[in-house]
Order: C-alpha cells, then sequence, then structure tokens
C-alpha cells in the first residue's frame, strides 16, 4: 500500500509540475510534450488509485508544490532529474511486492517502461534546447 500511495503522490506532482512547467517552454512543441506526457500520467495516476481503493486504501493527501522562475531549460532540467529519481527506485518497489501482488507488480512494470520513454523525450527536448549541446552535436555529426 505505502509503495502505491508513493507512487500516487509522484504520479500527481509529476502531472502538476509539467503542467506548471508547459506554457513556460520556449517552443510550443516541447509545450504539446509535457502536456501529453501529464495526460498519460494522469492515467497511471488514475490506475494506481484504483489499486489503492482495491486495497481498501485511501489516496494520499497532496503538498502543494511552490512555483519557481526559470528558463524553460531548467524547468526541462528538474523535470528530467525527478523523473530519473523516481524511476530508480521503481524497479527495487517492484521487485518487493512482485510475490505478494503480481497483479500490481505488472502494472507498475508497464508505468515504468512507458516512464523510459518520457525520460527519452525530456533527454531529447533538453539536449535540443541547450545551444551548447546542439553545436557540439552539429560538428560531430
Amino acid at each position: 500500500m505505502e509503495i502505491l500511495r508513493q507512487r500516487y503522490v509522484e504520479e500527481m506532482q509529476a502531472i502538476d509540475r509539467f503542467k506548471k512547467h508547459s506554457p513556460k517552454m520556449r517552443y510550443p512543441q516541447f509545450s504539446e510534450k509535457l502536456l501529453r506526457i501529464a495526460a498519460d500520467k494522469n492515467i497511471h495516476a488514475e490506475g494506481i488509485a484504483e489499486k489503492i481503493f482495491a486495497l481498501g486504501g485511501k489516496l494520499p493527501e497532496l503538498a502543494e508544490q511552490r512555483s519557481t522562475d526559470e528558463s524553460s531549460w531548467r524547468y526541462l532540467q528538474m523535470d528530467l532529474a525527478e523523473e530519473n529519481r523516481c524511476a530508480d527506485r521503481l524497479p527495487g518497489q517492484i521487485w518487493r511486492i512482485e510475490a505478494d501482488h503480481p497483479d500490481i507488480s505488472k502494472f507498475l512494470q508497464g508505468i515504468f517502461e512507458a516512464e523510459k520513454g518520457y525520460r527519452r523525450e525530456l533527454n531529447d527536448m533538453l539536449m535540443r534546447s541547450d545551444g551548447f549541446a546542439q553545436a557540439v552535436a552539429s560538428s560531430v555529426g
């Protein structure tokens, strides 16, 4: 239950973060990607909520995240760092519950796979918005 509650909080915080960062993106396609990722994560959060309710639990309280005034590159950097932090814990969480809750383990594995794609997208956006990285990539290729 605690793993599901933690995953729920992390998904909801990511949704909030992506929605807040989306309008601040320099490129409209980045804004659209962040909103799409937020929508996907909302589906994950709904599924996690269903699992929590099915186990007789309640949804955790969500603390409000404060907003900062950063560049779009910095927002993407923060988003990727937070996604990596959350992803680093997920395999261990899946392993801990696999024997007792194989259905939940499989569900969380699906989220883990989807989030690999989100991290790739965030990394790609980050690299495309960093002038130095673009110059290095174009000089190499």
